[in-house]
C-alpha cells in the first residue's frame, strides 16, 4: 500500500465538478489541469499519495501540496501563490511618470503610443526602462494605450512632482492625522436614459439591449471620501455646481467633521474661484491640497467614481433621476459596510 495522506480532505460535489472541468477542459492551462488531475486521483485512490505520485511521475510532496491548497481555498488553490520576486528596479515616481506620459499625445507624426515608444521616451527622461517593463506596468494598471478615446492636453505644471508628492504624503499619513483627510470632486451631468424596449436574452443567455432610449434628464453628485477609513458619500448636487454651491458643501463638511480637516481636490473653477478662496481664508482650519493641473487622476475619489460607473451607472436602467440617485446611494451604503483605507494603485502593485 502506498503512502497515505494523514488527514484526507473531502471534496464537495461543486468543487469536484469544477476540478473535473479544469482537468478535462481543452482551454485549461496545462499546469492547472495537471494539478486538478493529481487532486482528483488522490481522492479517488483513498489518499494513497505514493501511488498517485508514481502514476503522474511527480513527487509525493507535490501531490500533498496541491491537495491541501485545494482543501483550503477550493479551485482557487490551483493558482500559483504570490512570489516576492526580485527587488524593485524603479520607484513609484517612474510609474507615475509613465502614467502621465501614456495619457499624453505622442510626438508627431505618431497617432498612438507603442510600448517601445514609451520606453524610448522614458529613456529620454533618464529612467532607462525596457519595453517589457512598460508592458507589465500598463497591464497591471489596466491602461491600454492602443484604445484611446481622447488625449489629456495638459498644460505644463512646473510643480507637478511637488504637488503629487504632497497628495501622496497626505493620503499615506491620513491614519496618523488627528483630523479628517477628505478627497472631494464632482461627478457631473450623468445622462439618465431608459431603453424603449425591455432587455431580452439570446439563445446563449446573453443580455441584449435595444439602442433606442428615452432621456430622463441629467444628475450630478459631489463625491467625498474619508481617506483614513475609505468611507464614501455621494451627495446629490443642485442644478448649478458653482462656487456658492461648493462653499455650501464645505459648510456641511464642517458641520459633520468639525472645523479642522484637510481637503484633497483638483483645480476646477468652483474650487479656485474668488468666492471659494475668500471662504477658505475666513476658515483657516480647512487645509487644501490641490492636485497638479490636468492631473485629477491623482485624487483618490476619481477611482471611486470609476467603480460606481462600472458597477451601477454604465449598464443600469433608471426610470428617472430620483431612481438613479437612489441606486447610487444604495451602492455607497453597501460599499461602506466593508471599509479599507485609501492607497494609491501604483503603491500597492510592484513595479
Amino acid at each position: 500500500m502506498g503512502m497515505l495522506l494523514p488527514t484526507m480532505p473531502r471534496l464537495d460535489d461543486a468543487t469536484r465538478a469544477a476540478l473535473t472541468k479544469i482537468a478535462t477542459g481543452p482551454t485549461s492551462q496545462q499546469r492547472h489541469a495537471d494539478r486538478a488531475r493529481w487532486v482528483l486521483a488522490l481522492h479517488d485512490s483513498g489518499g494513497e499519495v505514493r501511488t498517485v505520485a508514481d502514476t503522474f511521475t511527480v513527487s509525493p510532496t507535490t501531490v500533498r501540496k496541491w491537495t491541501r491548497r485545494v482543501a483550503a481555498a477550493g479551485v482557487d488553490g490551483l493558482q500559483d501563490a504570490e512570489r516576492s520576486g526580485r527587488p524593485l528596479l524603479y520607484d513609484d515616481t517612474a510609474v507615475r511618470d509613465l502614467i502621465t506620459l501614456a495619457t499624453s499625445q505622442p510626438p508627431s507624426p505618431a497617432a498612438l503610443w507603442t510600448h517601445a515608444a514609451l520606453a524610448a521616451e522614458m529613456g529620454e527622461r533618464n529612467w532607462g526602462v525596457t519595453a517589457s517593463w512598460v508592458t507589465r506596468t500598463l497591464t497591471r494598471l489596466q491602461l491600454k494605450v492602443h484604445q484611446v478615446r481622447g488625449w489629456i492636453h495638459r498644460r505644463t505644471d512646473p510643480d507637478f512632482d511637488t504637488k503629487v508628492a504632497a497628495v501622496q504624503h497626505v493620503v499615506a499619513n491620513a491614519a496618523l492625522d488627528p483630523y479628517p483627510v477628505l478627497s472631494l470632486d464632482e461627478k457631473t451631468a450623468f445622462s439618465v436614459r431608459t431603453p424603449v424596449c425591455a432587455d431580452t436574452c439570446d439563445r446563449q443567455g446573453r443580455t441584449r439591449r435595444e439602442f433606442e432610449y428615452v432621456r430622463r434628464g441629467t444628475i450630478s453628485w459631489y463625491g467625498v471620501q474619508d481617506v483614513a477609513t475609505g468611507a464614501v458619500s455621494m451627495r446629490r448636487a443642485t442644478a448649478r455646481m458653482d462656487s456658492a454651491a461648493f462653499t455650501d458643501l464645505l459648510k456641511n463638511l464642517q458641520a459633520e467633521h468639525g472645523p479642522v480637516f484637510t481637503l484633497v481636490m483638483d483645480n476646477g473653477s468652483a474650487h479656485t474661484s474668488k468666492h471659494t478662496r475668500q471662504w477658505l481664508t475666513e476658515h483657516p482650519g480647512v487645509t487644501v491640497v490641490h492636485t497638479p493641473v490636468h492631473a485629477s487622476w491623482v485624487n483618490p475619489i476619481e477611482s471611486v467614481f470609476g467603480i460606481c460607473v462600472r458597477q451601477v451607472l454604465r449598464h443600469g436602467v433608471f426610470e428617472g433621476t430620483d431612481d438613479c440617485d437612489a441606486m447610487v446611494q444604495a451602492w455607497a451604503e453597501r460599499r461602506n459596510r466593508s471599509l479599507r483605507p485609501v492607497t494609491f494603485t501604483w503603491q500597492s502593485t510592484p513595479a
